[in-house]
This record gives structure tokens, sequence and C-alpha cells, in this order.
């Protein structure tokens, strides 16, 4: 963990999901203190949105002591900045933090 999911109703080309991608990476590496190995990022185009914003992102990640509230704000900043830059567009922003004895995980 950290998992982010991308559901956009336009989609993007190959250099701009990798770049979008390395951003969102480096933001778990370096906000969420998370393993570059434990990173996923998932990117659903030509989604059809019935309604709201035409980005929307969640973010799953393993609750902990250093994903405080600040992190957490510091973290959806950049969620929301990658998204701008690489989408041209403002996301809907999900977060859900799981805790570690309720999560079950393989591979």
């Amino acid at each position: 963990m950290p998992i982010i999911k991308i559901f956009a109703t336009h989609p993007p080309g190959a250099q701009v999901c990798t770049a979008l991608a390395d951003e969102l990476e480096a933001i778990c590496i370096s906000v969420m203190q998370a393993r570059a190995d434990t990173v996923q990022v998932l990117l659903s185009g030509s989604t059809v949105m019935l309604k709201g914003a035409p980005v929307l992102v969640e973010a799953h990640y393993r609750a902990g002591a250093q994903r405080d509230a600040a992190a957490l704000a510091r973290f959806m900043d950049g969620l929301e900045g990658a998204c701008r830059r690489w989408l041209g567009e403002t996301p809907r922003i999900r977060c859900f933090a799981v805790e570690p004895a309720a999560l079950s995980a393989r591979h």
C-alpha cells in the first residue's frame, strides 16, 4: 500500500501516464513514507462519469502514526496537483486508511 486508483473521462497518452505514475509514486514515498515496491497506481481512462467530477481519485493506504492529518493533507495536495498538471482536471479525492489488523494481502 498505498493503492491509488484514478478514474478519468479521457484517457491520456502513454507519456502522460508514465509521468503521472512517477509523480504519484514519488508523493507516496516522500509524504506517506511508502516503500517503492508497495506503491500501486491504476488509471481507468474512458470512464463514463454519470455525475460529479471528471476525475475521481481513490487512495487506500495502511494506517500508521506517520500518516497523520498533516501528512494526509500534503498527500492530497500532491494528488490534486499531479492530476491538474497531467490530466488537466481538478479531481475529486477520497482517501481510506486501512488498519493493519484489518488488512489481508498477498504479493
